[in-house]
């Protein structure tokens, strides 16, 4: 089979084209916390009603087990889909064919590896008195069990399909297709509950409306991108190698979050107990609620990102990092002075009064997300370009440092020390990914901080404009 002929450079994007993409990735990706509180919303009492708390945590517990084997593709998805959208920017689509199968004859295999290996564990180990499962029969644990984990590795399959969308300025059409079809898997759950199905009936609808979704979404992808296609002949060792420091690097990412996340309320309850867990969880989350946005924005500026290095476009590239860093702080900055206001009355509400508030433990959490969203914005263009080695070094070692630090302000201070420990990693990661990234994107320092005081474009043209 022959690669598909390169057309030769890709020309610039014109405004009207990047704007009409951001537009309809920054509103593709604003869906998926949507679709996740539809999820939660509807699929949690339908559960209960029908399967009861008892059977419902069981499944709870299995399903969180093969969710750690999301981990296992090392990060290659991510990274093959940065190499591909900038290999396809500058007209080399034979190079992106080559990276799209060489990660996916990569992550099929380890996908094999680990079906086969899973195989073996679930039939021999004990779950049942392990995880203390007593509704659950013993023939339905290790079936449900490897179905869940199926489920997981056909969504590396998906992750690949999305790295096609991705490369070939489909990203918002890719996410739209995910966020359906994620609607469709929970759907498909909860008519098999409702028919009082068994767990096993529950992983099958999971499993069986992921691969229908897989199977369509090639589908549209194939009639997008043509050139773009399933097989081993353009599979190259030489481009896993190339690609495996910064899947490695990017596995550091989620690996600090967890230290970030759960191990901090690990030392918070090693050292003040369960109370001051509560407190501290309940508050870190509501001042997290002024990150959400964000989130939309980051993935909405990432693969446009990637496509506009791949072209050599440095002023695009400088822009998009500004607006990105820029809309980010001023989102999540007016969200912290909201709540920093009207906090206590959202905490009372929220919680029935269940939740004391602890004012400079919650303004710390605040000045921590206003922190975040200013390094979590910039190294977007070393993630959206493969750049991110060192980066993710420094996260994970910040994280590492942040716990015993966390301890010992703790034993000084109070509750409040686990949020300043927790600042502590922003500001370092702030120095370091700021620095890294205006190097990057050839940007200097004073501009940079001047264009983070301006108003964004959009806020200014809907609230400041006069007629």
């Amino acid at each position: 089979m022959t690669a598909p002929a390169t057309n030769g450079a890709a020309g610039p994007d014109t405004a009207s084209s990047l704007h009409g993409r951001l537009i309809r990735g920054f509103g593709a990706s604003a869906l998926g916390p949507v679709v996740t509180v539809i999820i939660q919303f509807v699929s949690v009492p339908v559960f209960l009603h029908f399967w009861g708390a008892k059977l419902y945590g069981e499944w709870l517990i299995l399903s969180a087990i093969p969710s750690y084997l999301a981990l296992s593709d090392f990060g290659f998805g991510s990274v093959a889909a940065n190499d591909m959208t900038m290999q396809a920017a500058k007209g080399d689509r034979q190079g992106a064919l080559q990276t799209f199968q060489s990660a996916w004859a990569l992550t099929s295999g380890i996908s094999l590896l680990v079906a086969t290996i899973s195989a073996v564990l679930v039939s021999m180990l004990p779950f049942a008195r392990w995880l203390h499962l007593t509704v659950l029969t013993h023939a339905q644990i290790p079936i449900t069990l490897f179905i869940l984990v199926a489920y997981v590795l056909f969504g590396f399959q998906s992750n690949m399909i999305a790295a096609g969308f991705r490369c070939d300025g489909n990203f918002a059409l890719g996410v739209l297709l995910a966020n359906i079809f994620r609607l469709a898997e929970t759907s498909a759950v909860i008519v098999a509950v409702a028919a009082h199905g068994s767990s096993v009936a529950a992983a099958l609808a999971l499993l069986g409306m992921r691969i229908f979704g897989n199977i369509y979404m090639q589908t549209v992808l194939r009639k997008k991108t043509k050139w773009l296609h399933y097989g081993f002949s353009h599979a190259t060792w030489s481009v896993v190698r190339r690609l495996f420091h910064p899947a490695i690097a990017y596995m550091a990412f989620p690996a600090g979050n967890a230290l970030s996340f759960q191990g901090i309320l690990l030392a918070v309850g090693a050292m003040l107990g369960p109370v001051a867990v509560v407190v501290f969880s309940t508050l870190r989350t509501m001042a997290r609620f002024a990150t959400q946005l964000m989130v939309a924005i980051q993935s909405g500026v990432w693969p446009e990102l990637s496509r506009a290095h791949g072209a050599s476009n440095r002023q695009v590239v400088r822009d998009l990092h500004r607006y990105c860093c820029q809309a980010s702080v001023w989102i999540t900055g007016t969200a912290a002075i909201g709540l920093a206001v009207f906090g206590n009355r959202i905490l009372m509400l929220w919680t029935h009064g269940k939740v004391a508030m602890d004012t400079p433990v919650f303004l710390t959490l605040l000045l921590v997300a206003v922190v975040n969203s200013l390094w979590s914005s910039s190294v977007v263009a070393l993630l959206a370009t493969n750049q991110h080695e060192r980066a993710a070094v420094v996260y994970l070692i910040a994280t590492a440092i942040s716990l015993p630090a966390a301890c010992l302000l703790m034993h000084a201070v109070g509750l409040v020390g686990a949020a300043l420990a927790m600042l502590g990693v922003d500001l370092v990661c702030a120095g370091f990914v700021v620095q890294h990234s205006l190097a990057l994107v050839e940007d200097a320092f004073v501009p940079f901080c001047a264009s983070l005081v301006r108003c964004p474009p959009a806020l200014r043209a809907r609230f400041f404009t006069t007629k």
